[in-house]
């Protein structure tokens, strides 16, 4: 089934703008309909305070939400116009939590863009990438702080290490990897040392008519999450596709070390599934 189906979490912000750049991108090569989602989470207020809230002060507040959201959307059609998109465009607003709205929406499309965090006081926000992925059951790509969009190279870089969540990422992107010219399939230190006897990735790979080759290379004195990176920022991939990976007992700490160390540190756009 090919890409016709993206989505991406606007709010009008700098990060949200690169999101938007690159899924209008996407957009245009996949001839795919793009829709912006908004969630705004509904004010709370101390039940003191609130018991003494007039009704024309409660219809102020939602009418200043709804205004937000007009202009919101204003800027996402805007931005759109301004890069050339002609495709078909939808807006979806919704009100409540950012995490658990945006997962439950991502299941109605293909894939869901994001921008990272902009500041990193910014990362205790309510949308967090992780959540999002680990809850959606979708593909989720994140487009890095500061990130200038550019024509793409049709050039990826696979994270590989033979896990599950790797092969889930591996399999959701197919149809991205499927029209690159060159495909990079990196393992980092050991790598895929449990694959059992039989085809390999790389056959897998080409066998669907990925010009892949596979790369494989030393673990830093940083660790594996920082080879990964240096490895992508020297070669300037259009995504890094890995699986999301962790191995705490709780589910809060999921995502392991080197999950959290790519997505805060990323310079480049990472397709993330789990």
């Amino acid at each position: 089934m090919a890409i016709k189906d993206l989505a991406v979490c606007y709010n009008g912000s700098d990060n949200a703008d690169a999101a938007l750049t690159y899924a209008a991108q996407m957009g245009r090569k996949y001839g795919a309909t793009l829709t912006g989602v908004y969630v705004n989470s509904p004010v709370h207020l101390d039940s003191r305070v609130e018991r003494w809230m007039t009704d024309d002060l409660r219809k102020s507040m939602k009418a200043a939400e709804e205004e937000m959201g007009r202009s919101v959307e204003k800027a996402f059609r805007d931005k759109l116009a301004a890069s050339g998109f002609s495709g078909p465009v939808e807006w979806l607003h919704d009100e409540g939590h950012p995490n658990d709205l945006l997962a439950r929406h991502a299941r109605y499309f293909d894939i869901l863009l994001m921008g990272q965090f902009s500041r990193s006081d910014d990362a205790r926000r309510h949308v967090r990438g992780e959540d999002i992925v680990l809850r959606s059951g979708k593909p989720l790509i994140i487009i890095p702080n500061r990130y200038e969009v550019r024509p793409f190279t049709e050039y990826a870089v696979v994270a590989w290490d033979g896990s599950r969540p790797a092969a889930r990422a591996l399999t959701d992107a197919m149809q991205i990897l499927e029209t690159k010219q060159r495909l990079d399939v990196v393992t980092v230190g050991k790598g895929d040392g449990g694959a059992p006897a039989g085809p390999t990735i790389i056959t897998h790979l080409q066998r669907h008519g990925i010009d892949a080759r596979q790369v494989s290379i030393e673990a830093n004195r940083d660790g594996v999450g920082p080879t990964i990176l240096d490895y992508c920022e020297k070669n300037d991939p259009d995504v890094l596709v890995m699986g999301a990976m962790g191995h705490a007992r709780l589910r809060e700490d999921l995502f392991g070390s080197l999950t959290r160390h790519i997505l805060r540190n990323m310079t480049v756009p990472v397709l993330m599934a789990h």
